[in-house]
């Protein structure tokens, strides 16, 4: 596809399950008539805009997202197992014993393997979501944000398969195996690149949508022990780093996910309409940041639709 024109890019930025918010902005975009010339995400984003990007309405991966989470594949996988394990909505003792027994499996079985999560079971998610074929294939351009483990630099796919693409976006550190990729080995996006606007400027967008489906910094975290000092310096540097990504961008939605963990499914459901509430909120400000012609253009889309 070739651009004319002022471009529009939509950053998805990374969350794990949180991302599932994308799925709602992207159904408000579309709904009102919003154009998107390029799509660049960042692990869940990555995910579920390289499906939208490859022709999936926002209905179709919804759909998707329902079937598989009551699927028997899912139902036995271990990432359902370490959801439980994590998700606060744990009610009864037997069933709170049983996720403090599978926390510290996890937690111990991690010191000896490189990921948590065995590798054919996410690639199989990943497989289940997107179809085969080339990034350059994609209905909506699109780029995918991995980080090499071994230089630190980020690496963004513009060409290449787009399953491969999106699983080494994905490969949170710990929690999936990096992809080895030539001389790279390919981790989560998110390491350098939370909310990927500097990915979507250096590919030719002028006006850059992004979505933030992280938790906020809050005052309260666990500072108790060196394992949660550790983590909130991670948070912090992550927050940093975020800012920084988010100071480039011409409009920020972020979905209220309130402090969802990024594998806890327990609420996976309402995350659709978390984003579609933040995107509706952020419509005066999107149309403003739309090249004149593009506003006259979509009024005129809505008068006929009408």
């Amino acid at each position: 596809m070739k651009w004319t024109g002022k471009r529009v890019a939509l950053a998805l930025g990374g969350g794990g399950v949180r991302g599932f918010c994308h799925i709602g902005v992207l159904r408000v975009l579309e709904r009102e008539d919003i154009p998107i010339d390029l799509i660049v995400g960042t692990s869940a984003g990555a995910l579920i805009g390289g499906a939208y990007a490859s022709g999936q309405s926002p209905r179709d991966i919804q759909a998707k997202v329902d079937a598989y989470l009551s699927s028997p594949e899912f139902d036995a996988s271990t990432l359902k197992s370490i959801g439980l394990a994590i998700s606060p909505d744990q009610k009864g003792r037997w069933r709170k014993a049983r996720a403090f027994v599978l926390n510290r499996f996890h937690l111990v079985r991690a010191f000896f393997r490189p990921a948590v999560l065995p590798t054919e079971d996410f690639r199989s998610l990943i497989d289940y979501f997107l179809p085969e074929g080339d990034i350059r294939e994609t209905r909506v351009p699109f780029r995918a944000v991995a980080t090499d483990l071994i230089t630190g630099k980020q690496v963004v796919f513009s060409e290449g398969p787009l399953r491969q693409a999106v699983l080494a976006s994905c490969a949170v550190p710990g929690a999936v195996e990096p992809v080895r990729q030539g001389e790279w080995l390919l981790a989560d996006g998110g390491i350098t690149s939370l909310v990927p606007v500097h990915a979507a400027r250096a590919a030719g967008a002028d006006v850059v949508i992004a979505v933030m489906v992280d938790r906020e910094l809050t005052p309260d975290g666990n500072m108790a022990t060196a394992q949660g000092i550790i983590q909130r310096a991670g948070e912090i540097a992550a927050n940093t780093l975020e800012a920084t990504e988010l100071a480039g961008a011409d409009v920020i939605i972020r979905p209220d996910v309130g402090d969802l963990h990024w594998m806890d499914f327990s609420r996976a459901g309402e995350l659709v309409r978390k984003g579609e509430e933040a995107a509706r909120a952020a419509l005066k400000q999107i149309d403003a940041s739309l090249p004149l012609y593009r506003r006259i253009s979509r009024l005129g889309r809505r008068i006929f639709k009408g």
